[in-house]
């Protein structure tokens, strides 16, 4: 989205996402994980979605695990995983091998760019052929631009045609009127109620676009002494979550460690400075290890995560402060990993 360079309104986070046949299930890093136990009573308690147990969803799960071909990684870690597990281990804290849904990998580690091999088993490889053979038609380089709501009803969609790089063929048109029976309106946390503003759907009780979370993310680099060559190797086969759970969801926020993969652009995209002072830096390139902190917002009384906007185009903006509850966990996140690296006798 937004040739990766989707932001939040005051630009604090850059939002990754897909924009592509498969969505973002195409250039994620295969990383696939239950909804955990706790988040489903927290759910339960508080919203009274009562039937969210893991029980009444262990048949959903398991159905997805299958159409998806999830399993814990079963090949070796690569270095810059490898990294996490020795660094949870010196803590005494407890790393887990991450299930992935891919199929036949040749553990390359361009998950993020696009799996070569059609390894990955993303909507690309399995939802959308399973559809197409079962009588659905695809249409590519197609946005929809406004529902068309009667009496409380939606009763068409309008698309336009739109270039590779998302910008319109034709301005004034031509447009495809799509009618149907039913509508499922399925475009992502951002995309969808950008897409009911536009088509100005009732929204009685203002809620249209708000509570809308991501999971902030804190990371922390190291250069290693020896060599990481943080971009070969399944990207992501290590996780902890001894941070996620050794508090109530609804207590400070808790985080996800995981490692990221490192590819010239994004690691550029994320080093300071330019020109000589850029390149001095990538001259650390191959000894790099960057780890994550994927915070958990959206527990807590003070997390009200962000609101869905439109600019004067029509196109989606979400603001998402960075409250000092956010901010905390990132602090806290910040310490546990570089306390891994660390200890892993890293110059930082």
């Amino acid at each position: 989205q937004e040739n990766a360079g989707r932001k939040t309104k005051d630009k604090g986070i850059t939002i990754l996402q897909g924009r592509s046949v498969g969505g973002t299930t195409t250039v994620n890093w295969t990383s696939s994980f239950e909804t955990p136990p706790d988040t489903l009573k927290f759910w339960q308690t508080k919203f009274g979605l009562k039937d969210f147990t893991s029980e009444t969803l262990a048949p959903y799960f398991q159905q997805a695990k299958a159409r998806l071909n999830i399993h814990p990684w079963e090949v070796a870690p690569n270095e810059n995983n490898e990294l996490l597990r020795r660094g949870a281990a010196k803590m005494g804290i407890k790393a887990e091998v991450i299930p992935r849904n891919v199929k036949g990998c040749h553990n390359l580690g361009s998950c993020g760019m696009g799996c070569p091999t059609n390894a990955k088993q993303s909507m690309l490889v399995t939802t959308i052929p399973f559809a197409l053979d079962h009588g659905a038609t695809l249409l590519v380089e197609t946005r929809v631009e406004k529902l068309t709501i009667e009496g409380g009803r939606i009763t068409a969609m309008q698309c336009i045609p739109v270039k590779p790089n998302a910008s319109p063929v034709n301005a004034a048109g031509p447009d495809t009127t799509i009618v149907a029976k039913h509508f499922v309106l399925a475009g992502g946390a951002i995309n969808s109620p950008a897409l009911l503003l536009r088509s100005k759907a009732p929204d009685p009780h203002k809620l249209l676009g708000t509570r809308t979370f991501l999971h902030p993310v804190s990371l922390s680099t190291a250069v290693m002494s020896n060599t990481v060559g943080a971009w070969a190797g399944a990207p992501q086969s290590i996780y902890s979550d001894h941070f996620m759970h050794t508090q109530p969801v609804d207590g400070p926020i808790g985080f996800k460690l995981e490692v990221a993969p490192l590819h010239p652009v994004f690691f550029g995209a994320n080093l300071p400075g330019f020109g000589d002072k850029q390149a001095e830096l990538f001259k650390q390139f191959p000894h790099a290890n960057v780890m994550i902190a994927l915070m958990r917002d959206g527990f807590h009384d003070q997390a009200v995560g962000g609101k869905v906007e439109l600019r004067e185009d029509g196109s989606p903006l979400l603001d998402y402060p960075l409250t000092d509850y956010v901010l905390e966990g990132a602090r806290r996140s910040m310490l546990a990993m570089a306390q891994m690296q660390l200890d892993r006798k890293s110059v930082v």
